[in-house]
């Protein structure tokens, strides 16, 4: 029976390949090139599936693949029952408060009306609710740095890993929500069904993402 290890598309997910590069679980660079969503590894027995992150914990969880590469963002958003095997210490992120040049965190504590645009809400929601703060939320998928300079929300709640993206839309930095990172994961029912055969698989996987 093939398994199926669940990594994301996108930059975590070109981290994760490099990482994996003259391992065990190196991915076949023709099914890549040819845009496969399933990918056979260097071990037989062993395929990658491609997926968009937030889509990743349901497959994992769902029992579709094994195990999964996923940013600790994406898993505190997603209510899906999966085991949190590592940190793997790469794609590291800030989940960070962002507003335009000049603007205050007092100012917008004062304001009172407070609008944040971003696609964390659940992180977001969380995070003002201890600041003992009220904010209507603005969901967006995409292009959030718009939002404070088109007048859509006064500030944003955004990943930020070098700042250079905030800097060319004239945002800064106000606070620090939480610290992201790619973590290894795996769906409770299956890893605990099945821990003779997953457990070495996590723990090798965790290995030669490390290195």
């Amino acid at each position: 029976m093939t398994l199926l290890i669940a990594l994301p598309k996108g930059r975590l997910g070109d981290e994760a390949f490099a990482r994996l590069r003259g391992t065990p679980y190196e991915l076949d660079v023709a099914a890549l090139k040819g845009r496969a969503l399933q990918v056979p590894t260097a071990t037989p027995g062993v395929e990658a599936l491609l997926l968009k992150g937030a889509d990743l914990p349901r497959y994992v969880a769902g029992g579709v693949a094994a195990l999964g590469v996923v940013g600790s963002d994406t898993l505190d958003e997603e209510d899906a029952d999966l085991l949190e095997l590592a940190d793997l210490g790469f794609g590291a992120c800030r989940l960070s408060l962002c507003a335009k040049a000049g603007v205050s965190l007092d100012a917008l504590r004062a304001k009172a009306h407070l609008r944040l645009a971003t696609k964390f809400t659940a992180a977001t929601s969380a995070w003002l609710e201890s600041q003992d703060l009220a904010a209507e939320l603005v969901p967006l998928q995409s292009s959030v740095e718009l939002a404070p300079l088109l007048g859509l929300a006064d500030a944003i709640v955004d990943l930020v890993q070098t700042g250079t993206t905030l800097q060319a839309h004239g945002l800064v930095e106000l606070a620090v929500l939480a610290r992201t990172s790619a973590r290894l994961v795996a769906g409770r029912g299956a890893y605990l069904g099945d821990p003779a055969r997953l457990g070495p698989l996590s723990r090798a996987l965790t290995d030669a993402l490390r290195a």
